[in-house]
């Protein structure tokens, strides 16, 4: 209807005009259907995506669920794990009992807290059900160390003895961290049994030794400490050095090596927001050994 009839149109300068109007009016409309069409293309594309998403976030939700049902089964084969030290603790305390009728103070405490770790690590179990996140705290390193020094000794002094391996915690009292104290004691209790058990096997390490030291760092201007525990080991195979926090994973092939507690420090660690590295000594160094570093965020 806006469109001047050909036949209505001059022959002159003012009929090239009205042709060009017809022209331009046939072009706008031309484009108006285009983008009909486009915005109807787009509606049914915008429809499409709606349903994709919705089928995306369904099959997300069922991933997360057999994601959670795989770490469940991966959490408890490593509770059951990390029940082994403290138990063999507890059972070395009740065989001296048995023999010997009495314990001195310090040994009932360490009754009482192996018993509160016992129970702290089947709170684990539960934690992860609820999805509750780990406890925040301001603890000191060195306690925490010390303990897990004082649970590792226990469990394995006589081959320890027999070795003459010397532990050393060579961390300063201060040094404060926010973090659940009873899972950061699962860490360094594997880091530092993982370190003992191959010293213990390594026979050609004559004077078999374990350093625990740390250090602070700046990283993003935020201070960071850096817990070292070193050995004068053997060191880690090359073969597995890179896979040596996935599960199931382990560089001893005997009856102590399951392969998990490296890979739960690893995941507590990160729970954390910190970082758990493993490398051999450099050849620098007059010898071989494993280094493990914690990086975690100090506390204010």
């Amino acid at each position: 209807a806006q469109l001047i009839d050909e036949q209505l149109i001059p022959a002159d300068e003012l009929g090239m005009v009205m042709r060009s109007r017809n022209e331009s009016i046939s072009a706008l409309r031309s484009k108006e259907i285009a983008l009909a069409q486009a915005l109807e293309r787009l509606e049914k594309t915008a429809v499409d995506l709606h349903k994709k998403n919705h089928l995306l976030e369904a099959a997300k939700r069922n991933l997360e669920g057999a994601d959670r049902l795989a770490s469940l089964g991966m959490m408890s084969a490593g509770i059951a794990h990390e029940l082994n030290t403290p138990l063999a603790v507890v059972k070395g305390l009740i065989d001296k009992l048995s023999t010997q009728k009495e314990l001195s103070d310090q040994e009932v405490a360490l009754i009482a807290r192996v018993v509160g770790r016992l129970e702290k690590l089947s709170e684990g179990l539960l934690d992860f059900a609820r999805v509750r996140p780990p406890a925040n705290n301001k603890e000191d390193i060195w306690n925490m160390v010390d303990e897990a020094v004082t649970l590792v000794s226990f469990n394995r002094k006589e081959l320890i003895d027999q070795r003459g391996l010397v532990i050393e915690n060579r961390i300063e009292r201060g040094t404060h961290i926010l973090c659940d104290p009873h899972r950061i004691v699962q860490v360094f209790v594997n880091l530092i049994r993982n370190g003992v058990d191959a010293l213990i096997h390594a026979e050609r390490t004559a004077h078999p030794q374990l350093v625990i030291s740390a250090e602070i760092e700046t990283r993003d201007e935020s201070p960071w400490v850096v817990i070292r525990i070193e050995d004068n080991g053997p060191g880690i195979d090359s073969a597995i050095i890179d896979r040596l926090f996935e599960p199931f994973v382990s560089s001893r092939l005997d009856s102590h090596g399951t392969g998990l507690g490296l890979a739960v420090a690893n995941g507590i660690v990160r729970e954390h927001g910190g970082v758990l590295v493993a490398m051999n000594r450099s050849v620098q160094e007059d010898c071989s050994g494993a280094v493990f570093e914690v990086l975690l965020q100090v506390a204010n």
